[in-house]
């Protein structure tokens, strides 16, 4: 199993509407893209100056599971969408190794 974990931090200035509705497009793809095999979601609650606004918890079956999800077009429609609000993303991939 992938795990594929993305933290962004937003601009200053993005809503909490856009941020909801972001949320709500990302699960609407956990559901919708078959490569997708869970989908988690937060928004940080400590708001520290270390936190980051949001992170996303992705398990994928296999990479190319990944690489179908990232070339998906609904998954790049979603990114055109908050790519213009982020202010910095992070990302780590990695295979669960215990079995």
């Amino acid at each position: 199993m992938v795990h594929h974990y993305v933290m962004l931090k937003y601009k200053n200035e993005t809503s909490e509407d856009h941020i909801s509705k972001f949320i709500s497009k990302m699960r609407a793809l956990g559901e919708t893209i078959d490569a997708v095999a869970s989908l988690k979601i937060g928004r940080d609650e400590l708001r520290e100056g270390r936190s980051w606004d949001l992170i996303m918890d992705m398990r994928f079956r296999g990479y190319d599971d990944l690489q179908t999800y990232r070339q998906h077009p609904e998954h790049v429609a979603v990114m055109q969408f908050n790519d213009p609000f982020v202010s910095d993303i992070a990302a780590v991939d990695f295979t669960d190794s215990m079995k």
